[in-house]
């Protein structure tokens, strides 16, 4: 007698819509042209746009080279071929710093080893990747300003915690995700790369994330989505790559994503 709607409703006392993305304006040039990427072992001659407003999906089985990708993006692994462009200049992401600078933001997979400092607290977590921002001239931050920011970020994305001072571990999974989330959007991003944003994240969670994500999009933010949730994909992308052995082997534009002609591409 019961529906998915239903189990969603009784779980989340809410009703929860899947709206798909539809994007409301597309810049006219790409903010990212990656064009024959390659790191060894991992992918090869990998060639795909981002473009402002959009939200690109890459999808694959694991071993695919979509997380290794995500990685030489951000600076993490560095490619050892091919070319990354930003605003049409090439440009060198050797590090995560560089990456930074360059205003491109990462969530990770795995929150707890690579998103966030589990024993600091949520305030910390958030201003992370923004504490130049909000130091002094010589360098000095006041632990009041950190929680007002954080204050600030915790209200916009509903991130249940009456004290941002609490550390970040006493929050659930969907709660933490939206702190790593939270940290990047505290800063100026032109590309956000998220690799798996709902993983461990309850369905209500999961839900606000997409609704957060496109809203992103339609304000004008470049994003791109790595994630092996066909469903993730299919709802919260505009176009989407497909992966396999390292290769991109599939590409599907708006009308033409489904599960089912991912899983045809895949298999």
């Amino acid at each position: 007698e019961l529906t998915r709607d239903d189990f969603n409703y009784y779980m989340t006392g809410r009703k929860l819509e899947n709206i798909k993305f539809i994007p409301k304006k597309i810049s006219e040039e790409p903010i990212l042209n990656v064009k024959n990427l390659s790191l060894k072992n991992h992918y090869e001659d990998i060639s795909f746009e981002v473009r402002k407003g959009e939200i690109l999906g890459i999808t694959g089985l694991l071993g695919s080279g979509r997380t290794e990708l995500a990685l030489s993006l951000f600076g993490i692994r560095k490619a050892d071929g091919g070319h990354v462009y930003l605003d049409g200049k090439e440009i060198k992401i050797n590090s995560p710093i560089t990456a930074q600078k360059m205003k491109i933001g990462y969530v990770p997979e795995d929150r707890l080893t690579e998103g966030l400092c589990l024993e600091q607290s949520i305030s910390d977590n958030i201003t992370l990747s923004s504490l130049k921002r909000l130091s002094s001239n010589i360098g000095v931050i006041k632990k009041q300003d950190l929680l007002e920011d954080a204050k600030i970020w915790v209200e916009k994305l509903s991130i249940a915690t009456n004290n941002p001072a609490n550390k970040v571990s006493t929050l659930s999974g969907g709660n933490q995700q939206k702190v790593v989330l939270s940290k990047w959007l505290s800063t100026d991003l032109d590309l956000l790369i998220l690799n798996g944003p709902t993983v461990g994240v309850d369905i209500g969670a999961k839900q606000d994330i997409y609704n957060l994500v496109q809203s992103l999009a339609h304000e004008g933010l470049a994003i791109i989505v790595i994630s092996d949730d066909l469903a993730e994909v299919v709802t919260n992308c505009n176009r989407v790559l497909v992966m396999k052995e390292g290769r991109i082997v599939g590409k599907l534009s708006q009308d033409d994503i489904t599960e089912e002609e991912i899983q045809n591409i895949i298999s």
